[in-house]
């Protein structure tokens, strides 16, 4: 027993977010740019265009405050912060990928049973333009996913794309802060990758649930950061 006890860290509360020497006062520690990968999670405009489908139905179906908040949230901070920290990524070296939710198929049989009613309502198949990447936001050199579920780990090549661009690092952009983003931190943690959730970059369907999600990602899945921070350490 007390040989076992010896191996264990003396705060069982420190937060490692996976970086292999992690320290509270740096946690920026070691970070490699050129190891590192922006992903952008559903930054699509059938998803976080005004006149996307996504936000029509939350408006159909009687959430007209909740979309409100997510195009306000978009439109003034994470639209402007992510194409900030698009650019320094680009700058630095990091790789740039897009993980866009939608169906390679016309009658919605490859996504995930749950979506496909939702997915077909909105229109959402590969090639048209409610799964092109949101204005300013894509660059040819970039790497862009189509996911047919709610993880970007599991419901695409995300991890096997990652890993040959030899990246194990990432930030993360995009929405829904509690549903998407999360799902994907999610996984990304137990993959072993080092994580970081741009707050200012994501966006939620209220103040309520964007301060829960980074709240609970914020615990030991991805170390919150304002994309000010993330710039200048891309920088």
């Amino acid at each position: 027993m007390a040989e076992i006890e010896a191996t264990l860290p003396s705060d069982l509360q420190t937060r490692w977010f996976n970086a292999p020497t992690y320290t509270p006062d740096d946690p920026w520690h070691g970070f490699d740019p050129t190891r590192a990968a922006v992903v952008l999670i559903d930054m699509i405009n059938w998803q976080a265009h005004p006149d996307g489908t996504s936000i029509q139905s939350l408006r159909r179906g009687g959430q007209g405050m909740s979309a409100d908040y997510l195009v306000e949230r978009c439109e003034t901070m994470v639209i402007p912060q992510t194409k900030r920290l698009l650019d320094a990524a680009r700058t630095s070296g990091a790789k740039v990928v897009h993980v866009r939710l939608a169906s390679r198929s016309a009658d919605f049989t490859d996504v995930v049973p749950a979506f496909q009613a939702y997915l077909r309502g909105c229109d959402a198949v590969e090639g048209g333009w409610g799964t092109k990447v949101l204005d300013g936001l894509y660059d040819p050199a970039d790497v862009s996913l189509i996911k047919t579920g709610s993880g970007g780990f599991t419901g695409s090549d995300l991890d096997r794309v990652l890993r040959n661009l030899g990246v194990d690092t990432v930030l993360y952009v995009g929405v829904v802060t509690t549903a998407c983003v999360l799902l994907t931190v999610a996984h990304g943690f137990d993959l072993g990758y080092r994580q970081y959730l741009v707050t200012d970059c994501t966006a939620a369907l209220s103040d309520e649930d964007q301060a829960a999600g980074e709240l609970l990602m914020g615990r030991y899945m991805a170390l919150p950061v304002l994309a000010d921070d993330a710039v200048a350490h891309l920088a």
